[in-house]
């Protein structure tokens, strides 16, 4: 039995297996879901690679990452999940799905970013969460800023110009209200 880090709607969120790079580089080759990465020309297989390798190390070193986003069936829609940011050491927050499956229900980013950042904040000690997002990227802006997220900053992250959001975690926010 695969384990399952998270349910939300028709998505299941388990852990990527090094058998899943070509679906990642398919994934990022067409240039919607090229979106959701830092690379400025197609993914390619070391790429790929590189992406489910860092995942599955974050698993292993913090006990999340981003995980492999499947049908019920077990097909392949994504990714989504969490990454350390190199720059900031902060814990950012981001998805890719086939641009088909976000067109059949338009509600699923959203309601996988928000059940992403409770999973994060109920399962990890951290404050806020942030989500970096390329500046071209306009519909992850969107679902972000739906889901809660505020805009802290622009600025160039692995080497991609993009715009830095930011979500308190409830006890912060509760901290702060309280002030």
């Amino acid at each position: 039995m695969q384990t399952i880090f998270l349910e939300c709607d028709s998505v299941q969120l388990v852990p990527f297996s090094p058998t899943d790079i070509n679906l990642v580089k398919d994934l990022h080759a067409d240039p919607y879901g090229n979106q959701c990465t830092e690379y400025s020309t197609n993914c390619t297989v070391a790429d790929a690679s590189e992406l489910v390798r860092s995942a599955l190390q974050n698993q292993a070193d913090l006990g999340f990452g981003k995980w492999k986003a499947v049908a019920e069936d077990g097909r392949f829609l994504g990714w989504a999940g969490f990454a350390p940011v190199s720059e900031t050491s902060e814990i950012s927050l981001s998805y890719c799905l086939l641009k088909e499956v976000l067109e059949q229900d338009r509600n699923l980013a959203k309601n996988l970013c928000s059940a992403l950042a409770k999973w994060f904040f109920k399962n990890t000690y951290f404050s806020h969460l942030v989500a970096v997002v390329r500046t071209d990227n306009r519909d992850m802006r969107d679902v972000v800023q739906e889901t809660g997220f505020y805009h802290r900053e622009s600025k160039v992250i692995e080497g991609m110009q993009a715009d830095v959001f930011q979500l308190l975690s409830p006890s912060m926010q509760s901290y702060l209200m309280s002030a």
